[in-house]
């Protein structure tokens, strides 16, 4: 695909942005969570890890090495399975108390499938000899 390493990019910076933003809200304690701030819960900060990730499988997608194709692959992998956990993880109801799921948690998801999608489509040069 033509445009599969720009789309992938794009991506890659769509999934920053919506792990600043609200992933679910607990009303029972008044407590709003995002990928960086978890103040209240014992949930890490999964943001942290998908912008590390995302950072390194954004400049894999810009480098024009098969190598970097590759290894993007095992990293799209990496970020779709963090962000699935930290769907289950933030989204499941623990003794009565559900949190309400915002939009940002399903684009977290969405965007990462992107990017595993994105990783299976590059545009390499075959040269013939």
């Amino acid at each position: 695909m033509k445009y599969s390493q720009t789309i992938g990019i794009l991506l890659c910076l769509a999934l920053f942005y919506c792990t600043t933003q609200p992933l679910v809200i607990i009303d029972s304690q008044h407590l709003v969570i995002t990928g960086w701030k978890t103040t209240g819960t014992a949930l890490g900060q999964p943001g942290k890890f998908m912008l590390y990730l995302g950072m390194l499988s954004l400049i894999l997608f810009a480098l024009p090495y098969i190598w970097s194709k590759r290894l993007n692959i095992v990293l799209g992998a990496l970020i779709l399975a963090w962000s699935l956990r930290t769907f289950l993880v933030l989204g499941t109801c623990q003794m009565g108390e559900c949190p309400e799921k915002q939009w940002a948690l399903y684009a977290c998801v969405i965007l990462s499938a992107g990017i595993l999608l994105m990783t299976f489509l590059p545009k390499i040069d075959v040269s013939k000899k």
